[in-house]
């Protein structure tokens, strides 16, 4: 995977070392046809956002988020009046 994003950098493309892209690579080391690693990394991906929801539904971040660029807009927009 690092040949190849070296491999790539030289032709001014830039591919980062990342979990797609290694899936990716073994999948090809593998020897599976190029639709199998592209429903790997499909699958990867779903699983990350299944984290991400149990995540937010255990401890969820977003209220306090909308609070808080509500409070910055609004005193933004009070000063500049």
């Amino acid at each position: 995977m690092l040949a190849i994003s070296a491999e790539a950098e030289c032709s001014g493309k830039m591919l980062p070392v990342n979990a797609t892209g290694m899936i990716g690579a073994l999948c090809c080391e593998m020897g599976f046809d190029w639709q199998v690693c592209r429903g790997l990394g499909v699958m990867a991906r779903a699983v990350g956002l299944v984290g991400h929801v149990l995540e937010e539904s255990r401890k969820p971040m977003a209220a306090k988020v909308w609070h808080s660029v509500e409070a910055q807009a609004t005193a933004h927009f009070h000063h500049d009046s």
